[in-house]
């Protein structure tokens, strides 16, 4: 600086540019700046480079694409690079098979096992053909079994799309990419969503439990406040490989304040013999709601004897959480238009003959 004045050296690094926007000028400097003319144009300059200075320090910022359009993987990192290629080398890492469900919800959930020959250090999650991906550390390296938990965005890019999946090991070397090819099931997201989705061709039954005591549920499909089960798969082993419940409470449905409690019941085996992973999630206006008890989301799996072939009241409670409504609750006479007669389509074939073991 010479004479008073600032001197005409712009010459700042694109880090220098991103320190200096975030600096406070002085309101004097600032002052004496505007007392002269000629310093307009230092005034318009300085504009500019701190525009580029904001616009430029933005691109330092991941941008998670992932997240918005197809889904987190919890526990996992956001990379924004190209998926990692595969290594090609003989002592690269393994995967022997992945399994998961091929139908998702949006704001639902998918529980990917990952089955390797040998330890991994991480788990690699992306979409094919979009950039970024989610690196997952693996806590036990000598488990062979790996449990990964997909959460999906409500506003789902594209109706389907490729998972990709890869391990890692400590060299950093990278196995044979696997892939599941999804198909999203049109489900309702709305104020209120708790879905329920498993990995195996069986009945499993998502219920919720209003804080008036109202059960939604394959029998009772649609609550006095709205809440309805838009997606029952699987009815008594009628197989449509969905794999998936979903209940929901669209933005003209009365959100009571208070307790809800989620369970999951395994209605019937259906002549499967291995375990059955299974995913609850429940969002509130979108967000993750926090539980009170048990988890959210919730992961677990029921044995094949397990089969209970439950109705009201029945099944394991998953978690509970509470909601205080945002808006002011609505007059009990008021609810009536929600009461519709119930169309227990494919429901009745639930009290037939058990066709699991």
């Amino acid at each position: 600086m010479a004479g008073g004045g600032f001197g005409t050296d712009f010459r700042i690094g694109h880090k220098g540019l991103c320190q200096l926007s975030k600096t406070k000028v002085p309101v004097n400097i600032i002052s004496d700046i505007m007392k002269t003319k000629h310093n307009a144009f230092l005034i318009a300059s300085l504009c500019i480079l701190f525009t580029l200075a904001l616009t430029g320090c933005k691109k330092d910022v991941e941008v998670n694409i992932l997240e918005k359009s197809y889904f987190t993987v919890q526990g996992g990192t956001f990379k924004d690079s190209e998926i990692p290629v595969t290594s090609g080398s003989q002592s690269s890492p393994v995967i022997v098979s992945i399994n998961g469900n091929p139908s998702i919800l949006e704001g639902g959930s998918n529980p990917i096992s990952v089955i390797t020959q040998s330890g991994a250090k991480k788990v690699i999650v992306g979409v094919e053909g979009v950039k970024g991906y989610y690196s997952v550390p693996v806590l036990n390296p000598s488990n062979t079994t790996i449990l990964l938990i997909l959460l999906f965005s409500q506003e789902l890019e594209q109706d389907s799309f490729v998972i990709v999946v890869a391990i890692s090991d400590s060299q950093e070397l990278v196995s044979i990419h696997k892939t599941i090819h999804v198909t999203k099931i049109e489900a309702g997201t709305g104020q209120l969503q708790v879905s329920c989705s498993w990995d195996q061709r069986n009945d499993v039954d998502l219920h919720l439990v209003e804080p008036n005591g109202e059960e939604v549920y394959y029998a009772t499909d649609i609550s006095a406040n709205g809440g309805v089960l838009d997606v029952d798969s699987n009815p008594n082993c009628s197989i449509d490989g969905i794999n998936n419940e979903n209940i929901t409470y669209d933005d003209d449905a009365i959100i009571e304040s208070g307790k809800y409690t989620v369970r999951v019941d395994f209605f019937a085996n259906c002549y499967v013999s291995s375990n059955t992973n299974f995913i609850v999630s429940a969002r509130y206006n979108g967000n993750l709601v926090t539980a009170t008890s048990g988890s959210n989301p919730y992961v677990g799996y029921f044995v094949p004897g397990e089969a209970d072939r439950g109705g009201s009241g029945d099944g394991r409670q998953i978690m509970t959480f509470n909601i205080s409504a945002t808006k002011s609750e609505v007059p009990a006479e008021m609810k009536l238009k929600f009461v519709y007669p119930k169309t227990l389509v494919d429901k009745g074939s639930k009290k037939g003959s058990d066709p699991g073991f």
